[in-house]
């Protein structure tokens, strides 16, 4: 038994109370089930009411005979290292980029075919060049674009806001807290009750 080694020897369990509750509050829930069901519908509501607590059926059943492996990305790069005789060491007398070598894909994960070392295309991206046709950032290994981070430097001026001409009417600070969430979300309503539903979200 589970907590048996805890009490003295002299005292025993309860043999099986586990299942008499489960087999009692089983019966309770059949009984509530079925006392508000019409008298033609009472069989189908037990056999359903059953069919809940039966077996499950097994994966093969469910999956059509097909295996499905649940493994990491992280285990998928380890076993296909291992396959190519790659270890985990690093090796510092290469340097990867997508120009000089060649990578295997794993999901959303390259691996280089020569040194096992893995890239992963996100934001901080260092294999990236600028494409001069779009002004897009390519990764060079993986083909990804990302958009261009300008530099306000690099960003060019606004002929309007050079010009000093102002086409819009300035609207008046309201500040960023609950009074400019409420304003903005109250301005367009019609009446109090509109208004009301509104300020529940502010």
């Amino acid at each position: 038994m589970r907590w048996g080694f805890l009490l003295p020897p002299a005292t025993k369990l309860c043999e099986n109370a586990w299942k008499k509750l489960y087999i009692q509050r089983d019966e309770e829930d059949m009984v509530k089930l079925v006392r508000n069901c019409p008298p033609e519908f009472k069989e189908y509501y037990v056999q359903m009411n059953a069919a809940k607590r039966s077996q499950a059926p097994l994966p093969s059943q469910v999956k059509d005979d097909r295996i499905i492996l649940d493994k990491t990305i992280a285990d998928q790069v380890s076993t296909w290292k291992s396959r190519r005789g790659l270890t985990d060491k690093v090796v510092t007398d290469h340097a990867c980029s997508g120009e000089t070598c060649s990578y295997f894909k794993l999901g959303d994960v390259f691996v280089c075919e020569k040194t096992g070392n893995v890239h992963v295309c996100d934001d901080t991206c260092r294999e990236v060049i600028m494409d001069p046709t779009n002004e897009l950032l390519v990764c060079t290994i993986s083909g990804h674009c990302f958009d261009r981070w300008l530099l306000p430097s690099e960003m060019e001026p606004d002929p309007d806001q050079q010009q000093g001409g102002m086409t819009d009417e300035a609207e008046p600070f309201m500040g960023s807290g609950r009074f400019a969430r409420a304003y903005l979300l109250g301005y367009n309503c019609d009446d109090d009750k509109e208004l009301e539903a509104a300020l529940r979200f502010c």
